[in-house]
């Protein structure tokens, strides 16, 4: 019990070592809090919610009015649309052509459009759509005007709309799958707080290289180890250090962010497995740099693959197996499931898993480099 309590005592006071060595570097106590705060910044003024809502113009109003009776009717399967009626039909083009968002589509109906229904003849039907509303969405609206044709005339007949419909589905039903059961979507700030959160820790990689680097090319780590630490006391303090560093910056900024609003016991596990790959990161890189610009150099060989999965979360679909294989994109799924959609350790567990075998992989590696870079001196 006393030896392991003095190589613990070796290793607190090399770590402390490295933090006071760290608190006088002056490019990284001015580029950590200015990225840090670059990012909370970033965070803060990106979008907080994502509109839910399509507005439909429709003209002329008459027909909007009853429209909008066939939504209240089938309230729920229409969720998310709204319908306003327009005095004219320049004016409804007007508004889609403005590009303001508040009108991205309408439908122009000739005048006498009921009668024109009940005597089985109607003119001309324009579709206005604004050029950032998806293809698919073009051809719904335009398929949905035979719709609205079946549907008004069944409210001035009197009768229900829906059962005026060509085909009627009375249990189809959307399932949405997975934790986020109220189909949500994500808004921005959200999918992107976890790559910033990945970009953090790795920054803080590139801190521990640094000093990793130093204590190499200047061979402080030849007279530390005159002392009563051992090799082993050295490669678990820098790992211990990498820790810290890129724990309590993302511990911060979860806080201002809010982050920790989600289950914040999954939260610091996810951080501390990344906390640990930034430092194997950190570790390799500065093992292999002769210079400054030799570890920055093979730093930034190693931060770009693995940001690459946390870029992939911005795009819909699948990633590529290639990124699925990369070490953070467990991580990053993790991470981006517990911020962006409220998941839980059902989903995280086998990101968990994976990450954890990684970070025995990369640890494992950085501290078979290291050890041979160290005793080669």
């Amino acid at each position: 019990m006393k030896r392991v309590s003095s190589r613990l005592a070796i290793i607190a006071a090399i770590v402390l070592k490295d933090l006071r060595e760290f608190s006088r570097d002056r490019l990284w106590m001015i580029l950590t809090p200015i990225s840090l705060i670059f990012m909370t910044v970033l965070f803060l003024i990106l979008p907080a919610t994502v509109s839910e809502t399509i507005t439909l113009g429709v003209y002329p109003s008459y027909i909007a009015e009853s429209f909008s009776m066939l939504l209240d009717r089938a309230a729920g399967e229409f969720r998310g649309l709204e319908i306003i009626g327009f005095a004219d039909e320049n004016s409804l083009a007007d508004a889609v052509l403005s590009g303001s968002g508040e009108i991205s589509m309408g439908i122009a109906l000739p005048v006498d459009f009921t009668e024109s229904l009940l005597s089985g003849s109607v003119g001309s039907v324009s579709v206005y759509v604004s050029e950032s509303v998806p293809v698919e969405i073009r051809r719904a609206l335009a398929s949905g005007v035979r719709e609205i044709a079946y549907a008004v005339v069944a409210v001035y007949a009197g009768r229900d709309p829906l059962s005026a419909l060509p085909v009627g589905l009375p249990h189809l039903q959307a399932r949405i799958l997975g934790e986020n059961m109220d189909g949500r979507q994500v808004p921005l700030r959200d999918r992107i707080r976890p790559i910033l959160i990945i970009l953090i820790l790795l920054i803080e990689s590139l801190a521990l290289a640094g000093l990793v680097s130093v204590e190499i090319e200047h061979r402080t780590v030849t007279a530390l180890l005159v002392t009563p630490a051992r090799t082993g006391d050295f490669l678990v303090a820098k790992c211990v250090t990498g820790t810290i560093l890129a724990v309590s910056q993302a511990y911060l900024f979860l806080l201002v962010t809010g982050g920790f609003i989600f289950d914040w016991l999954i939260l610091t596990v996810l951080i501390l497995l990344g906390a640990g790959m930034a430092s194997a990161v950190g570790m390799l890189s500065g093992t292999s740099g002769r210079d400054f610009m030799g570890t920055l150099f093979f730093g930034t060989i190693f931060l770009i693959p693995l940001m690459i999965p946390a870029l992939s979360i911005m795009f819909p679909g699948r990633p590529a197996i290639i990124i699925r294989l990369l070490p953070s994109y467990g991580l990053v799924q993790a991470i981006s499931g517990v911020l962006g959609e409220g998941r839980g350790l059902r989903f995280v567990a086998p990101h968990i898993m994976a990450t954890v075998l990684w970070d025995i992989v990369l640890l494992g590696s950085a501290f078979f480099l290291l050890k041979r870079r160290v005793e080669s001196l």
